[in-house]
């Protein structure tokens, strides 16, 4: 697999333009303007994407995100009573890369193999591919996710995944939109979590600066695992590939029947430093924090997975 980096972003000037668009036209300029965008660090360092608020997200409030929402919603199964059920939601954050969609594919494909996602899950997507049939990411629809999982499930004994990929900066997690461009802050994530009263989460992020979503979220019912630390890049996200380097290195050679979150960490860690050492790029620095409750909690999950293959 080639180890092509980082990728391209829509130009940011473009932004006003987009809004005089229909969303569906939108979303085709998004991709036209593609190659002309700057890496993660120049976004980083942009201030009018960190002037960004939910309130641009406003256009996308409308009853046709609320019906596709309510159909993902609708096809999960039921909490059985006694048994410990697995959800799962997944967000792939941004328009103009494929990398993210194909990886939250993979990454709902590798968990459901490691463990018995029994519950099922819910997607949000930022592609034009998937405008027509599957929700966008939006601070709305993520709030709704959580909500409608958490009315399904038993908040005390069932588990949540949450996956997340995009582009990052050191102030979260990146949202394009056809005509926004904001970011998810890692207080608002976790005080999303933390309103439904959702117990067991474990929470994985694949985007760069993702490591500053570690401290708002941890505790002993929690893990958390990062492509990076809060203060470096992580790699990957380049056209034409299947996965980030974490996403490969974690979901596609490390979380195999039999294995658990914490040993496939260990080696995607492994095998990241060993990519970047390669390409003689800075290390990313993945970050992880396992709460004991919850890894005692997955152990016979993990294991009950393994004897079904």
């Amino acid at each position: 697999m080639g180890r092509q980096t980082g990728g391209k972003f829509a130009n940011w000037r473009g932004v006003q333009r987009w809004r005089a668009l229909g969303w569906a036209a939108a979303i085709l300029a998004v991709l036209a303007a593609a190659s002309a965008a700057p890496s993660d660090q120049a976004w980083a360092q942009d201030k009018k994407a960190a002037a960004k608020t939910v309130a641009s997200e406003a256009a996308y409030n409308n009853p046709q995100q609320a019906a596709l929402l309510k159909k993902q919603i609708s096809a999960l199964k039921p909490q059985r009573k006694g048994a410990t059920d697995i959800y799962a939601i997944g967000l792939a954050g941004w328009a103009t890369e494929d990398v993210f969609r194909k990886e939250l594919d993979g990454a709902l494909a590798s968990i459901g193999k490691a463990l018995p996602l029994n519950g099922g899950a819910v997607r949000l997507i930022n592609h034009r591919e998937t405008a027509q049939t599957i929700p966008f990411v939006t601070h709305q629809n993520f709030s709704a996710a959580v909500h409608g999982v958490g009315q399904i499930m038993d908040r005390e004994e069932d588990i949540l995944i949450v996956f997340m990929t995009s582009h990052g900066s050191p102030e979260g997690f990146g949202l394009q939109l056809p005509s926004v461009l904001a970011r998810f802050t890692p207080p608002e994530i976790a005080a999303v979590l933390n309103k439904e009263g959702i117990k067991n989460r474990v929470v994985i992020i694949s985007a760069c600066y993702s490591g500053a979503f570690v401290k708002p979220l941890v505790n002993d019912n929690t893990i958390v695992l990062t492509a990076s630390d809060e203060k470096h890049t992580s790699f990957g996200c380049a056209p034409g590939r299947d996965w980030t380097y974490f996403g490969d290195a974690f979901f596609n050679q490390s979380l195999k029947p039999g294995s658990d979150f914490k040993r496939a960490f260990d080696k995607a860690r492994i095998l990241i430093e060993g990519w970047e050492r390669l390409d003689k790029f800075t290390p990313s620095n993945p970050q992880a924090h396992f709460g004991g409750a919850l890894v005692g909690k997955l152990q016979p999950l993990f294991a009950a997975a393994q004897t079904e293959q």
